[in-house]
């Protein structure tokens, strides 16, 4: 498992790639209806956004006077992406229920980092502990080390003199082997 920054580095991209895909879907499958006005203004809900076309510029960009004869279209709802309003609804609670759960992960991981909520002196208190006990666990270490090569040394000892034991002299183990 890795290490709680990572952790955190992880879960702070995962969250950037929700909110991205959130948007993406959002914007993708609205009904870009109007917004409700409120119901004192009865003129606004009579309006059509009309949009003045610019393609004149496009020809010639230095005249800025419309063409003679203006024409006007209406903003079209792009009506292939729409789904069921109720189905829009669930996922759109889905996408930001995944929102709230991932930013809930990335504040736990935020309070489980070590010194959250502990002064600097307690940090550099807590550090020296640390420092006097790896020195105190080296020490061990290297006491066991030591043990082991002398251990070590001991089991040739026996091993060397099992084998001679068992063929006698070294010298006339090679007369046997070369005869």
């Amino acid at each position: 498992m890795a290490d709680i920054l990572t952790q955190l580095q992880t879960c702070l991209d995962q969250l950037a790639t929700q909110f991205y895909a959130t948007l993406g879907y959002l914007s993708t499958y609205h009904d870009n209806s109007p917004a409700i006005p409120p119901p004192n203004s009865q003129h606004l809900q009579k309006q059509v956004v009309q949009v003045q076309p610019r393609h004149h510029l496009l020809h010639n960009p230095n005249n800025l006077e419309p063409p003679q004869e203006p024409q006007k279209f209406k903003i079209q709802i792009n009506l292939q992406n729409q789904i069921p309003p109720r189905t829009f609804a669930s996922r759109q609670r889905e996408l930001a229920r995944d929102l709230i759960i991932k930013e809930q992960q990335i504040e736990y991981l935020i309070s489980v980092l070590p010194g959250i909520g502990t002064s600097e002196a307690e940090q550099e208190a807590k550090i020296r502990e640390l420092e006097v006990q790896l020195r105190e666990v080296e020490e061990k270490r290297e006491a066991k080390a030591l043990e082991l090569k002398k251990l070590r040394g001991k089991l040739e000892n026996v091993l060397g003199a099992v084998s001679v034991g068992i063929y006698g002299d070294k010298e006339s183990q090679h007369d046997t082997v070369s005869a």
